[in-house]
């Protein structure tokens, strides 16, 4: 048999209960799969350079190398220039004196001495030294014109002026010009003759 009644109202809450004992952790789950990278930071700034270590130990030399190729000659350089003369050295020791030789038989050898005279006459007044060419002065007996003095070592020499003979520290003759030196206050007038004596000696077998 059914009975039908009203539904009676809820009670008023309860007081909370103690909290029960905590459960034992649950297995760890599978890890998850791993996302996509984020975009790239800026780069840093750069630090200050730290400071510089000390030089290591210098290492031991390495093998040398093989020689390279000869290079070609160079150019040869100009001369220099000649070097001043050194002193001269110091006289040798005198040699042994050899043997007397034969005596040279000279009784058939003659001297012949060849004196030849030069003139010049001096077209104007001649007053300090002067020194005259060879070619200016005629040959006595010669027509043809010459260039120099006949006068070697194997000759001597004499000047006359106005045919009066002349000291030889008064004048000079080489092969190709005479010259006089005058002292001061001495003049050779024009139209004086200056005539230059060379006697030269020759020899002569009269075998």
């Amino acid at each position: 048999m059914s009975r039908t009644g009203k539904r009676a109202a809820p009670g008023s809450a309860g007081a909370q209960g103690i909290p029960g004992t905590a459960g034992t952790p649950g297995v760890q789950g599978v890890a998850g799969v791993q996302g996509v990278p984020g975009p790239a930071g800026a780069p840093g700034v750069q630090g200050i350079p730290g400071i510089q270590g000390p030089a290591g130990t210098q290492g031991a030399p390495g093998v040398p190398g093989p020689a390279g190729v000869q290079g070609s000659p160079g150019a040869t350089g100009a001369p220099g220039p000649t070097g001043a003369q050194g002193i001269a050295g110091p006289t040798g020791a005198r040699g042994i004196t050899g043997p007397t030789g034969p005596a040279a038989d000279i009784s058939n050898i003659e001297i012949v001495p060849t004196a030849e005279r030069y003139f010049y006459f001096a077209p104007d007044q001649i007053e300090s030294s002067v020194t005259i060419m060879a070619d200016q002065f005629s040959v006595d007996g010669v027509q043809e014109a010459f260039q120099r003095f006949n006068v070697g070592s194997n000759s001597y020499a004499n000047l006359y002026i106005n045919g009066m003979i002349q000291e030889s520290t008064l004048y000079s003759l080489t092969p190709a010009s005479l010259t006089i030196h005058l002292n001061e206050g001495e003049a050779i007038l024009s139209g004086t003759p200056i005539i230059v004596e060379i006697v030269q000696f020759s020899v002569r077998s009269s075998g």
